[in-house]
């Protein structure tokens, strides 16, 4: 097998009991048992039976995700040992994932630094005066919908997804508001709240910068061994410098994750790969991948892989 670019979902994928399969298949339970003393010694409880609303929490949430990530991975690896990679993507904090994926930050240090960003982003959401959060979003002409929030000052884009996706952060007042303009106005538009503390990628998380900055000054960060595509830039990231600001910017910068993913193809990628509790990101791919015309681009095929399937 070759030519795979490697997909790790983001926040809100959380859900009770998504690694209890994990911990007894030899390769995933060793990769997370090194993760154990960096994510916290509670790791096999919080990803096998914390309830879904403790789960959610943001300090829970990231560090249950990052290794629901490695571990998958790891298990896949150990069952497919000719797996080669043309490439790897993170949406939102996926991305550590995808850098571990590709031998730029080793298991250890990848553990350690969500331990940190995941206690820093929950610092800030502790620190809200009003409830703040995300809401997904999806129509056919998004573009439309981006230049109707300058009449909202207290929303923005957070993440951009697809073609048809994206997702706005806020407070939750300010997201339901635009909610009930779009329906009064017969907006062609679906919005959604997600289970999230706070309005991730957005200037609300500004303070957890230099947090995130001293943390990621412990952690070595090497040259990807393959090409890893960012959704910070949007595009391919080979510096290891660079790839350690990227890691801060972040926080609140509007994830570009459509641009990440067709950077990819630019780059040669064709086939995109998802192993998890149940993939996300990679049933994005028929959305991301289009012409200017709305048709798919050639030569792109996609492969979900559950856990019962690896």
């Amino acid at each position: 097998m070759s030519g795979i670019c490697l997909l790790f979902a983001g926040q809100s994928v959380q859900e009770t009991g998504m690694c209890a399969e994990l911990w007894k298949r030899k390769a995933a339970r060793e990769v997370l048992e090194r993760l154990a003393p960096c994510l916290g010694e509670d790791l096999e409880y919080l990803t096998t039976r914390m309830p879904e609303e403790e789960l959610a929490l943001t300090f829970n949430s990231q560090r249950a995700i990052h290794a629901h990530h490695l571990g998958h991975w790891f298990a896949y690896k150990a069952a497919h040992p000719d797996v080669v990679l043309d490439g790897a993507i993170g949406h939102s904090m996926g991305i550590v994932a995808a850098l571990v994926a590709a031998e730029a930050i080793s298991v250890e240090d990848s553990g350690a630094f969500i331990r940190a960003r995941a206690q820093a982003f929950s610092e800030v959401c502790k620190g809200f005066e009003a409830p703040m959060g995300l809401a997904a979003v999806s129509c056919e002409e998004l573009a439309e919908l981006f230049r109707e929030l300058d009449g909202f000052p207290g929303v923005s884009l957070a993440l951009h997804n697809t073609s048809r996706k994206a997702v706005l952060g806020g407070s939750l007042s300010d997201l339901e508001a635009l909610a009930r303009h779009a329906q009064s106005e017969g907006w062609p538009v679906r919005i959604r709240v997600l289970k999230v503390e706070g309005p991730y990628h957005t200037k609300a998380f500004s303070p957890c910068k230099e947090g995130l900055r001293k943390a990621l000054s412990c952690v070595t960060i090497s040259p990807p061994k393959v090409p890893v595509f960012m959704g910070t830039s949007g595009g391919r990231e080979d510096d290891a410098e660079r790839i350690r600001e990227l890691l801060v910017e972040q926080a609140d910068s509007s994830e570009r994750h459509l641009e990440a993913v067709r950077s990819a193809y630019e780059h040669g990628c064709r086939r995109f790969l998802e192993v998890a509790y149940k993939p996300q990101p990679v049933t994005w791919i028929s959305d991301q991948l289009l012409d200017e015309e709305g048709k798919p681009l050639p030569g792109v095929s996609v492969q979900a892989v559950r856990t019962e399937e690896i």
